[in-house]
């Protein structure tokens, strides 16, 4: 997908720079960072691209660098409770049918990713 410089591609360049500053700046996001860590030691940038908080869990799915997304579903309370991660190579990802809004926000995070990788 090709980005034009919409205003919908603006809102998510600007969400998703938000997401990667929480993501490796707040202390409530660690446990997720240390997730994202263990499963790609080589981890350079990470975007939240969706948040589905349950009533007892978090889900949480990050486009990794430029080539996976990964799903994870921690507990909130119970520090004991093995997550559940899901990891998916980018292209397996974009063919499951996604929504024109989701590709226009994946499309954005990818070029926020390969802006972060070029540095």
């Amino acid at each position: 997908m090709r980005l034009r410089g919409t205003l919908t591609e603006q809102a998510f360049r600007k969400e998703l720079q938000a997401s990667k500053a929480r993501l490796f700046n707040d202390i409530s996001m660690l446990r997720f960072l240390h997730i994202l860590k263990e499963t790609f030691p080589a981890m350079k940038t990470a975007y939240i691209l969706y948040w589905i908080p349950e009533q007892g869990e978090d889900i949480i799915t990050f486009l990794v660098d430029t080539d996976s997304v990964i799903t994870i579903e921690l507990d909130r309370y119970d520090y004991s409770i093995s997550p559940i991660v899901n990891v998916h190579p980018i292209e397996e990802y974009l063919c499951k049918g996604i929504s024109k809004i989701n590709q226009i926000k994946v499309a954005v995070s990818m070029d926020l990713a390969k802006r972060d990788l070029n540095l």
